[in-house]
């Protein structure tokens, strides 16, 4: 009894290893998108039975907002946005083929830094044994664990890119601070040069309308 339990938890072990494996088959990665300009890349979905799973946050930069668009496979555009900070999309009934994916930074004259996620993501679960119930348990309890970790990750990711944006935000407001406090000093400067220069004036003239 205890080596079939045994091996019913390694096949669970295996089988979450392997959704893991699948699940986690995207690739985040960072760009950066100088003032006014557009970058685009491409993806080749190749199997009926997965889904392309698109999510995007800008991370720092002016007021965070940038353009995004989809382009299916035949030339269709399937998503335009527009000032937009972040977003997700699920991509599966649109064809197979080469889908495009671009960026413009066309608000502001601030770079903007933005960080995407593109996952394929398998729709259907591989059952060792479809009638043994303790196995079916098992592979259910595997999938619910998996969709969990990436609600998770997405909720971290969120909350990520929050801190960037809010630490974006208070070096911005340092630096206008500080260039504040720099105009501040010059005029105060200023104004006491031209507040001594108008007394000494007064003090050297000897016309009687100027006492």
């Amino acid at each position: 009894m205890m080596l079939v339990k045994l091996v019913s938890i390694l096949s669970a072990l295996v089988s979450l290893a392997v959704v893991n494996a699948s699940s986690a088959n995207y690739a985040p990665f960072s760009i950066n998108l100088p003032a006014f300009s557009k970058e685009c890349f491409y993806y080749d979905l190749i199997h009926d039975d997965d889904s392309l799973v698109i999510g995007y946050q800008v991370l720092t930069g002016g007021n965070f907002e940038i353009d995004f668009s989809i382009t299916s496979p035949d030339g269709s555009e399937i998503v335009n946005e527009k000032q937009k900070k972040y977003s997700d999309f699920v991509l599966k009934s649109f064809g197979l083929g080469q889908y495009t994916f671009c960026f413009a930074n066309t608000y502001g004259t601030a770079l903007k830094k933005v960080e995407v996620t593109l996952e394929l993501e398998k729709t259907s679960f591989d059952i060792q044994d479809e009638n043994n119930k303790e196995d079916a348990v098992a592979n259910h309890a595997i999938a619910e664990i998996d969709r969990n970790l990436n609600k998770i990750t997405k909720v971290l990711n969120y909350l990520r890119a929050r801190e960037h944006r809010n630490m974006s935000t208070v070096s911005s407001t340092e630096y206008r601070l500080k260039w504040l406090s720099i105009l501040v000093m010059v005029i105060m400067v200023g104004i006491s040069v031209l507040q001594a220069l108008i007394i000494q004036l007064f003090f050297k003239s000897r016309q009687r309308n100027f006492v």
